[in-house]
């Protein structure tokens, strides 16, 4: 099915080929030849693209920006996850993981942006988040050496954390959340028609087909519901054709405020360690070894990917959990249909016309699709869990661990007022807490209670 490339970065001979349950046709560097690289780097696009505009448009609405800038936020924020999944899959120098690591908006940032850019403006925004993604990059060979603290069981607990956690927004997405079609009839009944094409698609078909699941099951979403009358093309018609993306839009460098600068350099290093659970649960689906050097390279790749962001107008950046997802499901690890998916979001930056196309994706055909990717990311981690739990410990680890994150996530508005705000940002990120404890309690937990 594919022709193997050659590169410096094979899996150690002698590496953990455990993979759970997950079965690739395309491994970590095989290169599938051009149509199938594209088609499948697009099938990936699609996945991560309307969470990854969602971002910038919410900051955008927050701070009531004219439509031009918007459009400069979005199209900042593409050609930072397009140059950053790039370097993440390729790797340059000891930057990027050389892993099928996708990249997008982080929404932990959304409140520090908007709070900076009110108190000192859009330009004090981008330079706080320059910083940030300077020193996540500065410290991220210290995050590099984090690995020692995630045997198997705090990474599958971490896999079970990152991809309970994101149902929320993918139910939100699904039901049309915050807009005219929410909790619909018709939202509904696409949101449930696309798990079933995915189900259906992968049982049935075979090969190429069925690594294109995704990609097929959102094509027909997308015409169902143009043929329903549910899209506007007018967005289409008014895009222009290119669009050159220009450094410092809002105006050049400005200090931001020191407490708005501290909030960001606190999220910067929540993203750290909710990479760091990526990269392990990537490294574990591809079968190459977890090492300190993939980490440094994913954390260091946050950093650089979110100050190249922020000098062309864009957002921080980190992992996309979905589209680990991706990769359980259709079976495709190469890392080339990763690049080739960066690749594809530079082109749309700079034209318009696609990204237009793309984004009139219907919230309950995404969502549809979101539900099942974040379902089979907390199956990832439940397979490891499972063949891993070998003590009383491990069970206390798990559960304190999921009741943590998990009731973080479900607590109801206004139960974390009274944290300071800068702290408030961290605690109240129930996937990071969570991780954070179940690596807490690996080291201060005796490992002498074994069956």
């Amino acid at each position: 099915m594919s022709n193997t490339v050659a590169a410096h970065d094979h899996p150690a001979p002698g590496a953990p080929d455990d993979r759970g349950f997950t079965k690739l046709e395309l491994q970590l560097n095989d290169y599938p030849g051009p149509v199938k690289t594209a088609l499948f780097g697009i099938q990936h696009v699609l996945v991560m693209f309307t969470a990854m505009v969602g971002g910038p448009l919410i900051v955008a609405r927050l701070l009531e920006l004219p439509a031009e800038t918007r459009i400069v936020m979005v199209t900042g924020t593409m050609i930072g996850c397009g140059l950053a999944t790039m370097v993440s899959a390729l790797g340059v120098s000891f930057i990027g993981p050389r892993l099928p690591i996708v990249m997008g908006v982080f929404y932990i940032f959304i409140g520090p942006m908007v709070a900076i850019s009110k108190e000192a403006g859009l330009a004090a925004a981008m330079t706080a988040l320059i910083i940030g993604g300077l020193v996540q990059f500065a410290w991220s060979p210290l995050i590099g050496r984090l690995h020692r603290f995630f045997p198997p069981i705090v990474t599958g607990t971490t896999i079970v954390l990152i991809g309970t956690g994101l149902m929320k927004i993918g139910i939100s997405v699904a039901t049309g959340a915050n807009t005219p079609a929410f909790g619909k009839p018709l939202t509904l009944g696409l949101a449930a028609l696309m798990i079933v094409l995915i189900l259906v698609i992968s049982r049935f078909a075979t090969g190429f087909v069925r690594a294109l699941s995704l990609f097929i099951t959102m094509v027909i979403g997308y015409f169902i519901s143009a043929a329903l009358g549910l899209l506007n093309f007018q967005s289409v018609a008014d895009a222009s054709w290119l669009a050159v993306p220009q450094p410092f839009p809002y105006g050049g460098l400005a200090w931001p405020p020191l407490v708005g600068l501290i909030a960001v350099i606190v999220c910067f290093f929540a993203t750290a360690v909710e990479t760091t659970g990526h990269t392990l649960a990537v490294c574990r689906i591809t079968g190459v070894p977890a090492e300190s050097w993939r980490i440094r390279g994913a954390v260091s790749n946050d950093g650089i990917g979110s100050a190249v962001s922020a000098l062309f107008g864009g957002m921080a950046l980190t992992s996309y959990s979905q589209n680990i997802g991706v990769i359980s499901l259709t079976g495709v690890g190469s890392r080339f249909v990763v690049a080739a998916g960066g690749l594809f979001l530079v082109v749309m930056a700079m034209v318009p016309k696609v990204g237009a196309i793309i984004a009139l994706m219907p919230a309950a055909v995404l969502g549809g699709v979101l539900l099942f990717m974040f379902g089979m990311v907390a199956s990832v981690g439940i397979d490891i869990i499972g063949s891993n739990m070998r003590a009383r410990r491990d069970a206390i680890i798990v559960a304190a661990s999921l009741a943590v994150g998990l009731g973080i996530q479900a607590a109801p508005p206004g139960a974390f007022d009274a944290i300071p705000q800068a702290l408030k940002i961290l605690v109240t990120d129930g996937i990071v807490m969570g991780i954070l404890l179940a690596m807490f309690l690996n080291i201060v937990m005796p490992k002498t209670d074994q069956k």
